[in-house]
């Protein structure tokens, strides 16, 4: 599973406090705690409505995430200056590009600085007619973003399909959805992986946690091998080998058994 850190956010009171403090140990904290905890990409989102202001602050926050971790780094956002100057600071490693959709203005944007930069992508099912409903609308989504994404250079096997992720408090068919979809996703196109906000299924409800780990373990069987959550959430890195093991996704569960002799069982 590739699992992107999604705490570093300006959405969230602590970063955007951090930010406006220009507190570097505050972000410094988050980004190694969230290594630590098993994850392979840090996300970082700098939103600020304010002219050049988030170019400035995805700047400020890279220099801190890439001097505390060895990790490397998703650039999200949807303005497409702090996105070419997140993508010129990665150093690490091959960064991501957190995201593009068939939105027009979105696509028209992204599509060429994905073929820029050398990145993964994260493609998300949204268009001009709104969010995807049915199977048959996310598959046919997937393959326009595949084919506009591949003529820009992109491999399958770059990009990250988002599936959308619904509240099931709103509509109790969102989850069984979703996971319909991503097992047709990967019988469709094996090589790409999928995944996204999976924590975006149990907003509106109590002990959330119980939910996303419901859908996580539903989802790697059905073929998801990537998620934007949060690493720290106690007993979510354990849930997510485990649902692997399971899966048949993990030989002879080495993955497992090397988690618990890193301690990340508990």
């Amino acid at each position: 599973m590739l699992i992107i850190a999604e705490k570093i956010n300006a959405t969230r009171k602590a970063i955007a406090a951090a930010l406006a403090a220009s507190d570097v140990e505050a972000i410094a904290k988050v980004a190694v705690e969230q290594a630590l905890a098993g994850a392979n990409y840090i996300d970082v989102n700098g939103g600020d409505p304010r002219p050049g202001q988030e170019e400035a602050n995805i700047a400020w926050l890279l220099d801190i995430v890439q001097s505390r971790t060895e990790l490397p780094v998703a650039i999200d956002t949807a303005n497409p200056q702090a996105m070419r100057k997140g993508l010129s600071l990665a150093a690490n490693s091959r960064p991501i590009l957190n995201s593009i959709s068939l939105e027009s203005q979105r696509l028209a944007e992204m599509l060429p600085i994905a073929g820029e930069f050398d990145c993964i992508v994260v493609a998300l099912l949204m268009s001009d007619d709104g969010p995807p409903c049915e199977i048959n609308d996310r598959l046919a989504r997937s393959e326009q973003l595949i084919e506009k994404l591949g003529k820009a250079g992109k491999a399958v096997g770059d990009i990250i399909i988002d599936p959308c992720f619904f509240p099931v408090s709103a509509d109790d068919k969102c989850g069984r959805r979703v996971i319909d979809a991503i097992a047709g996703i990967r019988a469709r196109w094996p090589e790409v992986h999928i995944g996204g906000g999976a924590s975006n299924i149990s907003f509106g409800l109590p002990k959330r946690r119980y939910i996303n780990f419901a859908l996580l373990s539903q989802a790697i069987y059905a073929g998801m091998d990537a998620a934007i959550i949060d690493p720290c959430v106690q007993e979510i890195i354990p849930t997510i080998l485990a649902a692997e093991a399971v899966a048949g996704r993990d030989e002879f569960c080495m993955n497992y058994v090397t988690g618990e002799r890193e301690g990340k069982l508990k």
